[in-house]
C-alpha cells in the first residue's frame, strides 16, 4: 500500500514529455533502419527527430550539446562554408545552398542531444544493424540474380533492385563495413552473444567482399578489420595482431572474383592499357576527375573558388588539361569524389584545416582514452579513421547518405563515451 501511495505521489510526466520520449524512440529506430540506403527515409526520420525535440525543447537545451568540442569544430566549419559562399558569390541563395550541402554538421549536435536524453537510445543501433541485414540480403539477391524471370513482375523487381544497389554501392559498402565492425565491438565487450555477433559480422564482411562492387567499402572494411584486431589484442601484441589481420584480410579478399577484377581493372587504367568494361570507364572517370580537382586546388588553394563556382572552375581545369577534348569523361562535375580536394578547391586552406580538425578530433579522443574506462571512444576513433580513409576516394561529407550515417553514428558513440554504457 505504501509503495502504491509513493508512486501516486510522484510528479506525473507532462503529456508533451511522454509524447517526445515516444516519438524519439520511434524516430531513432526509423533513422537507424533507413540510414544505409533510403534518402527519403532519413529525411522523414530526421523530421520526426526534430518534432520530438520541439515537443520538449528544454530537455534538449539542458543536454548542453555545445559543450562537446566536436560540435564546435563542426559549427565553425559550417559557418565558414556558408559565409565563404555568401561573400564569394554575393548571393544569399549561394550561402543557403552551401549550408544545405553540409547541414549534416548541424545534425550532429541535435543527434548528440537526442541520444543523451532519449529513454531508449540503443534502438538506433539495433535498427541500424537490422537495416544492414536487409540491405545485405538485397545485395546478394542482386549479385546472384536470385529472383525468377517470370512472372514479369519479378523481372521488373530484379531490375529495380539491381539499379538501387548499383547507385548505392558506395554508401552500402561503407555502411556494411561499419556495421560489421560495430558487431565485433559489441561481441568483444560482451554486449551481445559473442558467437552470434562474430558470425553476423563475418556475414556482413563477406557481403562487402564477395557481393558488393563498392571499392570504398572494401577498403574501409580492411581498415576496420585492422582496427578491431588492434583493439582486441593485449598491449604487447597489438602491432603483430594488426599485421596478421591485414595479411589474413588481404588473403580472404584475394579469393573474391570481384575484388581481383577491380584491382586488375584499376592497374590496367593506371598503366595506360585499359580493358573495355563499365567499371574501367568508372575508374577512368575517377582518375580524370582527380586530376582536374588537383588543378582547381592548385589555382585556388588560398581561399577557394566558393562552392557555387566550383563546377565552373572544375570545367576550366578540365579544358586546360584537354583543350581538344571538351566532352571528355570526367570533365564536368561539382563533386571530385575526394573530400580533401573538394574542401581545398572550393573553400581554400581554411576549409581544409577546419575539415581536418573536424575529422581528427575523434581520433585524438581515441588516442587519449582508456580501453577499459572509455571503450566506445576508441570505437568512435576507428569509425572516424574509416571515414577519413573513405574521404580520400569519395566526398563522404558532401554525399547525403554517408554523411548522415557518419554524424549520427558518431553522436551515438560519443554519447556512449559519456554514459559508459
Amino acid at each position: 500500500m505504501t509503495a502504491v501511495m509513493d508512486k501516486l505521489s510522484l510528479p506525473q510526466e507532462a503529456w508533451n514529455q511522454r509524447a517526445s520520449r515516444g516519438l524519439m524512440t520511434f524516430s531513432l529506430a526509423s533513422l537507424g533502419f533507413f540510414a544505409l540506403f533510403a534518402t527519403a527515409g532519413v529525411y522523414i526520420s530526421m523530421f520526426l527527430v526534430l518534432l520530438a525535440c520541439c515537443l520538449a525543447p528544454r530537455r534538449i537545451v539542458e543536454a548542453l550539446p555545445w559543450r562537446e568540442p566536436f560540435v564546435g569544430w563542426g559549427l565553425l566549419f559550417l559557418a565558414y562554408v556558408t559565409l565563404r559562399s555568401f561573400i564569394g558569390d554575393g548571393s544569399p541563395a549561394s550561402g543557403g545552398r552551401a549550408f544545405n550541402a553540409y547541414h549534416e554538421l548541424l545534425v550532429f549536435p541535435v543527434a548528440w542531444a537526442v541520444f543523451r536524453v532519449a529513454r531508449r537510445p540503443h534502438v538506433f543501433i539495433i535498427a541500424l544493424l537490422a537495416g544492414a541485414v536487409v540491405a545485405s540480403l538485397g545485395i546478394w539477391i542482386s549479385s546472384l540474380q536470385l529472383l525468377p524471370k517470370s512472372p514479369p513482375f519479378f523481372a521488373w523487381l530484379q531490375l529495380r533492385l539491381d539499379h538501387s544497389i548499383d547507385i548505392r554501392r558506395i554508401s552500402l559498402g561503407f555502411g556494411l563495413s561499419i556495421c560489421a565492425y560495430l558487431l565485433v565491438e559489441h561481441a568483444r565487450m560482451g554486449r551481445i552473444p559473442a558467437r552470434a555477433g562474430y558470425a553476423l559480422a563475418s556475414y556482413l564482411a563477406l557481403t562487402v567482399l564477395f557481393a558488393s562492387e563498392g571499392r570504398t567499402g572494401q577498403l574501409t572494411l580492411l581498415v576496420l578489420a585492422c582496427c578491431a584486431a588492434y583493439r582486441a589484442a593485449p598491449s604487447r601484441w597489438r602491432y603483430p595482431a594488426t599485421v596478421g589481420m591485414l595479411v589474413a584480410a588481404l588473403l580472404v579478399a584475394a579469393c573474391s572474383t570481384g575484388v581481383r577484377t577491380r584491382v586488375v581493372e584499376t592497374v590496367s587504367v593506371l598503366s595506360g592499357n585499359p580493358v573495355a568494361s563499365r567499371n574501367v570507364v568508372s575508374t577512368q572517370i575517377r582518375i580524370e576527375m582527380f586530376q582536374n580537382a588537383v588543378g582547381v586546388a592548385h589555382d585556388h588553394w588560398l581561399l577557394g573558388t566558393g562552392w557555387a563556382s566550383y563546377t565552373e572552375a572544375f570545367r576550366k581545369s578540365a579544358l586546360e588539361r584537354r583543350p581538344n577534348e571538351p566532352d571528355a569523361l570526367g570533365s564536368h562535375s561539382d563533386n571530385p569524389h575526394n573530400e580533401y580536394l573538394l574542401q581545398l578547391g572550393a573553400g581554400g586552406l581554411p576549409a581544409l584545416v577546419l575539415f581536418l580538425g573536424w575529422v581528427a578530433w575523434p581520433l585524438w579522443l581515441g588516442k587519449r582514452a582508456s580501453r577499459t574506462e572509455q571503450p566506445w571512444t576508441g570505437a568512435a576513433a576507428c569509425v572516424a579513421l574509416a571515414f577519413a580513409v573513405g574521404a580520400a576516394f569519395n566526398s563522404m561529407l558532401y554525399d547525403f547518405i554517408e554523411a548522415h550515417l557518419y554524424v549520427t553514428l558518431l553522436a551515438w558513440l560519443l554519447v556512449r563515451r559519456i554514459d559508459r554504457a
